[in-house]
C-alpha cells in the first residue's frame, strides 16, 4: 500500500459507521464556507451603523461569487472600525498624531492627524504601524492586519491573483473575530 492509500481503510470504516448510525456523509469542503458566512450575516446586524453596509456588501459579494469584492468590503469595514476606535478614544487623535509625528515627520508624505477625515490621507500600512505605536492594538493584531492588507492589495490591484472562496471566509472570519469584534483592540 502506498502512503497516499493509507487513509483508505479509515475512510471505509468511517462510511460504515455513518451508515450504521444514519449519519449523513457530506462534503465539508463544499458546506463549510456557506455555513461560516451565516454567522457573518448575524455579525453584520450587530455592527455599528458606520460600517454595517460594508459588511452587508461583503456577504452579498461572497454569495454572488465576487470574492475580490468581498475582501475589499471587509477591509473597508475593518479600516472604518479602526477609525471609529481612534475617534472614540478621549485622546485618540492626539496620541495617534504624536506617534505619526515621531515616525514620519521628515517623510514627504507626512500629514498631521487632527480629526477622522485626516486619516483618509494616511496609507493603510502606515496607519497600522502608528496604531501599534500608539497602543490601539499590539504587534499580534498588526501582524493579522498586515496579512489581511497584503490579501486586500492582491485583490484590489491588477495582479492576476485569484482568491478562493475558502480563503475569503478565513479572511473575513479572521478580521471579524479578532479586529472588528474588538478582541484584539486595546483601546476600548
Amino acid at each position: 500500500m502506498t502512503p497516499s492509500e493509507d487513509w483508505l481503510p479509515n475512510l471505509e470504516g468511517l462510511r460504515e459507521f455513518q451508515e450504521a448510525y444514519r449519519l449523513p456523509v457530506t462534503d465539508i469542503a463544499r458546506q463549510a464556507p456557506t455555513q461560516a458566512l451565516h454567522s457573518l450575516r448575524e455579525a453584520t446586524r450587530n455592527a455599528p451603523e458606520s460600517y454595517r453596509p460594508y459588511l452587508d456588501e461583503a456577504v452579498d459579494c461572497y454569495e454572488a461569487g465576487a470574492y475580490r469584492g468581498a475582501v475589499l468590503m471587509v477591509w473597508a469595514a475593518t479600516i472604518e472600525h479602526i477609525y471609529s476606535v481612534i475617534e472614540g478614544h478621549r485622546q485618540g487623535f492626539k496620541l495617534l498624531e504624536s506617534e505619526n509625528f515621531k515616525r514620519y515627520e521628515k517623510a514627504s508624505f507626512y500629514r498631521k492627524i487632527k480629526k477622522k477625515s485626516d486619516l483618509l490621507y494616511v496609507n493603510d500600512g502606515n496607519l497600522l504601524l502608528i496604531c501599534e505605536d500608539a497602543g490601539v492594538f499590539n504587534k499580534n493584531a498588526r501582524s493579522i492586519l498586515d496579512d489581511a492588507l497584503r490579501t486586500r492589495n492582491r485583490c484590489g490591484h491588477p495582479t492576476g491573483y485569484v482568491v478562493g472562496r475558502e480563503e475569503v471566509v478565513v479572511f473575513i472570519e479572521r478580521l471579524i473575530n479578532n479586529i472588528i469584534s474588538g478582541a484584539m483592540i486595546d483601546w476600548n
